[in-house]
């Protein structure tokens, strides 16, 4: 199975108007269904794709119009290609039901698991609209344990939205890493996927293959003093599992050295 991994789209129909502030940068912005549809092209010119997998903050606010306009966008991008999806900070539960499956306006966490024949991907949501950091859910490590334990006749694909190791980005590891990583070491996991940073990075955790996608709509790079320098950049990560082994992964990642806006964060 060939597997398309994106994330962190923050995608509006419209973007606000201002000129200053976090706003003003993602006016500055151009619509993220630009380097998605472009980033979908190519990937589909390297390889079939299988399966694609989005990691969370599908959008900026979690409108359910935008919610139902991305996946339109996607969904002709891709045909009858599955998705699956978990949620980030900037998404809203509820809306995101009510725009993506035009559905109930549940406000429960949005998980998944899904049979991929020799494989099963398990999606886990650690997400709370407006908490940067995520959340530590003990309704939700519950879930997953018994998740965990109900799929171990095969291999498992975690996805979650944010990142697990402190160290590899400028904000830290989400606060129930250590706990999640104790847990999915005790089952037999091909590989853990994330998001959250708007950098790509590729490591190994406790020996299990570990990758964060890059965003497809802007970067914060630390300029020290609480000073932010925001860019235009964007990528996607490929994924071949055969017999439930990771056997090929490759990153691809673009730079347009496009500066959006320097921001003081302490404001």
């Amino acid at each position: 199975m060939n597997i398309l991994h994106v994330s962190d789209i923050h995608y509006r129909k419209h973007y606000a108007t201002q000129t200053e502030g976090y706003l003003g940068m993602l006016g500055r912005m151009r619509n993220p269904l630009i380097p998605l549809t472009a980033c979908i092209e190519r990937a589909q010119e390297k390889m079939r794709i299988d399966l694609l997998i989005i990691s969370g903050d599908l959008t900026e606010d979690g409108c359910p119009a935008d919610y139902a306009h991305l996946k339109q966008k996607i969904q002709q991008l891709i045909g009858d290609i599955p998705m699956i999806v978990t949620l980030g900070n900037h998404d809203i539960k509820e809306h995101f039901r009510q725009g993506w499956f035009a559905g109930s306006r549940d406000s429960l966490p949005y998980n998944t698991v899904y049979d991929a024949d020799s494989f099963y991907i398990v999606a886990f949501d650690n997400s709370c609209h407006g908490s940067s950091d995520g959340i530590i859910d003990e309704q939700q490590f519950l879930w997953l344990e018994e998740t965990l334990v109900q799929t171990q006749a095969k291999p498992i694909l975690f996805v979650t939205h944010h990142h697990l190791l402190d160290g590899q980005a400028d904000t830290a590891a989400w606060p129930g890493a250590k706990r999640l990583l104790e847990l999915l070491a005790k089952f037999s996991v091909c590989g853990i996927l994330c998001g959250h940073t708007h950098h790509a990075y590729t490591g190994t955790i406790r020996g299990i293959p570990y990758f964060t996608v890059a965003s497809m709509s802007f970067v914060g790079e630390d300029e020290g003093a609480g000073i932010v320098r925001f860019e235009e950049r964007y990528g996607y990560n490929l994924y071949t599992i055969e017999s439930g082994k990771l056997t090929y992964q490759a990153s691809e990642n673009f730079r347009p050295n496009q500066v959006l806006m320097r921001l003081d964060m302490r404001q």
